[in-house]
């Protein structure tokens, strides 16, 4: 079987040290979360009741374990949901992977439902936010992602993953 974006994500957490995820599946998610479930040996996923809770649950497992802790979320309300622990994350210094996933890119500027530009609005709150685009970039960004977390003053970081860098 092909290398899926989500199965790339999921190995890539693995060598970055992740055991614990916290988050709430959704339609733009089913993917990553099949992913998971496949490779269920290595990461914990924790469901959280919604988005808001699982950036809290990331927040304070980073705070109890030294350990950058990751939230995922589907797009739309998904991610507006978790920006207040996101961003007391980053305020706070602790680092804060947060995983978007995103609606296909060819829906983009065409007032898909769940539509929102998550690289935009997370941009103002972490040290960092981008759109992963094409699959062969996941790695590096992930790297760089945890990297930016943990180096000089720590902080919440997020990554947007589109259905294409998911599925392809």
């Amino acid at each position: 079987m092909d290398k899926k974006g989500a199965d790339i994500i999921v190995k890539m957490l693995q060598e970055l040290g992740v055991s614990h995820i916290f988050g709430v599946p959704g339609d733009t998610s089913i993917r990553l979360y099949d992913a998971l479930y496949e490779q269920s040996a290595a990461i914990t996923h924790i469901m959280a009741r919604d988005e808001r809770s699982a950036s809290f649950m990331a927040d304070a497992y980073a705070r109890l374990c030294h350990r950058p802790g990751v939230c995922e979320c589907p797009s739309g309300a998904g991610s507006l949901y978790t920006v207040p622990g996101v961003a007391e994350a980053n305020a706070s210094s602790i680092p804060v992977v947060a995983l978007t996933s995103d609606i296909p890119l060819s829906g983009e500027g065409k007032q898909t439902i769940t539509e929102l530009d998550t690289e935009r609005l997370f941009d103002s709150i972490t040290k960092w936010s981008t759109v992963v685009k094409h699959v062969d970039k996941i790695p590096e960004v992930l790297r760089r992602a945890f990297r930016i977390a943990v180096t000089g003053r720590p902080g919440a970081v997020h990554l947007a993953f589109p259905k294409e860098a998911l599925c392809v």
